[in-house]
């Protein structure tokens, strides 16, 4: 599978994704067709499997962030979590591409569930540090606050924008994530005190 996946970034890369087929691919892989055919029913279906090993690669390394942030308390989970998402940037051209097929079709929630998961882990670790003054997230915030992260870092991908890696993208990212939660810690705590 890996030698698939190399091939068809190799040609994405070279010819872009409107040259790709699973021909050119099994040649360039050095597999029979048949072979491709065994573990891949079409090139959507690569493409899709792709976006899948990359995501959960994405996840992890922002998770090896999280647990470092842990240890290290100067710098904030949201600043850590928002510098290993930023900081994704190898093989621009095919992640494009992977991530596009997997949007179209239909996978976008699991773009969202490592964000969330993420999103979850800092709220929890400010609850044991805040107690109750923690800022409350339900289900609305949450989907807009992970929605609102994702969509900053996918338009700068898709826009082919030069801010992914950048200082200035991270801060702004993580100005966004600790005022939205600043906001809802102070909303929580006008509504506990209205009671």
């Amino acid at each position: 599978m890996e030698t698939i996946f190399e091939a068809t970034a190799r040609i994405i890369e070279r010819d872009g994704i409107a040259a790709l087929n699973t021909n050119r691919i099994a040649e360039r892989a050095g597999v029979s067709i048949g072979t491709l055919y065994e573990y891949f029913p079409n090139k959507d279906a690569i493409l899709i499997a792709m976006a899948r090993q990359r995501l959960a690669k994405d996840e992890r390394l922002v998770r090896q962030a999280l647990a470092t942030a842990e240890t290290e308390q100067d710098v904030s989970l949201a600043r850590r979590a928002i510098h290993a998402m930023v900081g994704l940037r190898d093989r621009p051209k095919v992640r494009r591409a992977v991530i596009a097929v997997h949007l179209a079709s239909g996978f976008g929630s699991e773009h969202a569930r490592p964000v969330q998961e993420i999103a979850e882990l800092i709220v929890e670790r400010n609850t044991r540090l805040l107690g109750d003054k923690a800022p409350q997230l339900d289900g609305a915030s949450l989907f807009v606050l992970t929605r609102a992260v994702i969509g900053v870092i996918r338009a700068a991908f898709e826009e082919r924008s030069l801010l992914p890696g950048t200082t200035s993208l991270e801060d702004e990212l993580v100005r966004l994530v600790e005022a939205y939660l600043s906001a809802l810690q102070r909303a929580h705590g006008s509504s506990k005190s209205n009671r």
